[in-house]
């Protein structure tokens, strides 16, 4: 499918002066949060009843699983006529499969993307850090393959892909596959980031300096809290909503405000559980970006998790077993939504607030 240039961009600010106005918070909705593919306009209309200012499908065929372009089509004009913003994933950029049959995937995604009227879209990656025979720079470079594959049709459609932070990957690497991508003379315009700050603890990254890293290719977000507890291996995370983990919101918008050209916040709550076996000498092995000075912050972090549930200000850790269902989660979301809201009006108002309640 052949789409028209990109549209011109939404303004840009440089300081925190008008902040809340400037960005827009929209939400997750998929099947954690209790939506049924196929049915777009049901989360469309749960989210514009809810104050949000858009929506976020994991792929087109959240919306359409067929990837039929009418139904495409009118949920996107049913977006316009709600005041939302619809944004959508493309879905894996691998490394592994077939090479040919995960391109054709994500064209056929593209397609759909555009036919939503979405300009662009993230993709994830699903390498594996300690893979027993592919070396993880090898899977690195499948990934690139992928991107040099699509980074033609994007440019002449004038269209975005926006790499997440997903778990498998370090910011570090997130940004030599940007930079990669966009190694000729036209820059790298159509591939930026996606952030997901909670992920970036999974690889032992402070969130505030990888967000200061990230932020001048950060288009699009995929915000939640985090709590962190130390196990026998090292620090387990846990999901939190924005403002009840550990995360200093008041930092990390505060840099996406003044560095960032995103002009969206969209929060996604989900059930995702990982560890940083930090104790285990041969994590190190597959974590050459680690510092000692971001590391500790999360330890910190993990202390001070520890100190709080001890006092009844976090649930302990075993409470995380039972899943809480889809509601819950949607409750989570207009809680996060809340404190984003409180933290962009202390940016506004030249001040700066607590970064949790």
């Amino acid at each position: 499918m052949t789409t028209q240039k990109s549209q011109t961009p939404e303004p840009r600010i440089s300081d925190g002066a008008g902040a809340r106005r400037s960005m827009r918070i929209g939400v997750m909705c998929g099947r954690l949060q209790g939506f049924v593919d196929g049915h777009p306009e049901e989360a469309l209309a749960w989210a514009s009843s809810g104050g949000y200012d858009g929506v976020l499908f994991t792929t087109p065929r959240a919306i359409s699983p067929e990837l039929d372009g009418v139904a495409l089509k009118e949920a996107g004009e049913l977006a316009d006529q709600l005041g939302l913003y619809l944004e959508v994933g493309i879905g894996s950029l691998g490394p592994f499969g077939d090479a040919d049959e995960r391109l054709a995937e994500l064209n056929a995604h593209i397609d759909a993307a555009a036919a939503a009227g979405c300009r662009e879209f993230f993709a994830y990656t699903r390498t594996e850090r300690q893979h027993a025979s592919v070396p993880h720079g090898v899977q690195l470079a499948a990934v690139q393959k992928t991107l040099d594959a699509l980074v033609p049709r994007l440019r002449d459609e004038g269209l975005r892909l926006n790499l997440k932070t997903h778990e498998d990957l370090s910011s570090h690497e997130v940004l030599r596959l940007v930079d990669a991508s966009g190694a000729d003379t036209a820059g790298p315009d159509v591939v930026g980031v996606s952030l997901d700050v909670a992920n970036l603890v999974v690889r032992g990254e402070d969130p505030v300096e990888a967000t200061r890293r990230l932020a001048p290719h950060v288009h699009q977000t995929h915000l939640e809290d985090v709590a962190l507890y130390i196990v026998e291996r090292g620090l387990r995370r846990r999901l939190r909503p924005c403002g009840a983990g550990v995360l200093d919101w008041d930092a990390i918008l505060g840099i996406l405000v003044e560095k960032s050209p995103a002009r969206r916040l969209t929060l996604e709550q989900h059930a995702g559980r990982f560890d940083l076996d930090i104790f285990d000498p041969a994590w190190f092995d597959a974590e050459p970006h680690v510092t000692a000075r971001e590391l500790a912050v999360l330890v910190k972090h993990a202390v001070d998790c520890e100190r709080r549930a001890a006092s009844g200000g976090l649930p302990h850790l075993a409470a995380y077993d039972d899943d809480a269902g889809h509601l819950a989660r949607r409750d989570e979301l207009a809680e996060s939504a809340r404190w984003l809201r409180h933290i962009l009006d202390s940016i506004s108002e030249g001040h700066h607030g607590s970064s949790r309640r």
